[in-house]
């Protein structure tokens, strides 16, 4: 029982650390449409995208994370634009995280590249189970019994890109909206900004692409930062590693089934204190891409990122 608490504590001061943070992923060069509404319809094609995320393995109460987004291109009264759906479940110990958004960006050829602007908008559902805790620990801030508040959300990005390079900037929670608990225990959900860039290099052997890419995120206090190498052999196989600041070092592999169908595991060994309460951390990816006949609309370019 008292490494039970011990575990309680470290979990609960996490939650009132990380409560106003964005789920994080191993594949966030997967995951563009979730990261920036910009790039929604950007690939040409329809992308159908998965991700289950399993934090901190063996610790009572770590985050479980389920990421779903489907994005597609079309065209508004002769508009190239796109359009998507994004959808996400958060869990971590006494609270729950619900989000369901839906995304619209409009597409525009500059000069030798393209460049998306979009928005998303949509709910953010908080639930607090006020009775997780162990009696001896009560903390006041928290709810008795079930809570729950539900928010309108609204997120902005632009996305660009040249032949074999890309970046993007989006800012998460523009309106920074409050979920107003019973207790006191009010949360604001901060302002997030998103930067995330990708070079993708052609090596002598022609079978191999090397692309090394880079995710910072900032809520205007702290800064967070993920620098990622992946290798791609023969547009089919890839793996490559990641460092994130002061937090893990991640390992990824994947591979292309039948060109459209991708499959990525990822595993996380924790670099801070924490590390020492469990076995480190899981991610799964699975994404499908296909187009509609008729064929898709010209882009500058084609690599691991676009699922």
């Amino acid at each position: 029982m008292k490494k039970a608490g011990i575990i309680t504590i470290i979990l609960l001061h996490v939650g009132l650390l990380i409560a106003q943070q964005d789920p994080q992923y191993s594949h966030f060069m997967f995951n563009q449409a979730g990261n920036n509404p910009g790039f929604a319809g950007y690939s040409g094609q329809i992308n159908a995208l998965v991700i289950n995320r399993q934090q901190w393995m063996g610790l009572k109460g770590a985050p479980q994370t389920t990421f779903m987004a489907i994005d597609a291109p079309f065209k508004l009264f002769g508009i190239n634009s796109g359009g998507g759906l994004i959808i996400s479940d958060d869990q971590l110990g006494f609270e729950k995280n619900f989000t369901a958004k839906l995304t619209y960006a409009y597409i525009k050829n500059i000069g030798a590249g393209n460049i998306g602007i979009g928005i998303s908008a949509g709910i953010f559902n908080k639930s607090i189970n006020g009775t997780w805790q162990f009696p001896e620990q009560q903390e006041p801030v928290f709810p008795n019994g079930d809570s729950r508040k539900l928010v309108f959300d609204l997120d902005l990005g632009a996305y660009f890109a040249i032949e074999n390079f890309h970046i993007g900037i989006a800012s998460a929670h523009i309106t920074k909206p409050e979920l107003a608990f019973t207790g006191g225990g009010n949360i604001y959900l901060k302002r997030h900004i998103l930067l995330n860039s990708a070079y993708n290099i052609q090596l002598a052997n022609a079978l191999i692409d090397l692309t090394p890419s880079v995710m910072a995120k900032t809520d205007g206090t702290a800064l967070q930062f993920d620098i990622n190498i992946n290798l791609l052999y023969n547009k089919k196989i890839w793996g490559g590693v990641t460092y994130r600041n002061k937090d893990a070092m991640i390992l990824l592999a994947g591979t292309s089934v039948f060109s459209d169908i991708k499959i990525g595991l990822a595993y996380e060994i924790g670099l801070s204190k924490i590390r020492k309460s469990n076995i480190g951390s899981f991610e799964v990816l699975l994404g499908y891409s296909f187009m509609l006949e008729g064929g898709r609309p010209p882009q500058t370019y084609r690599s691991v990122r676009f699922l």
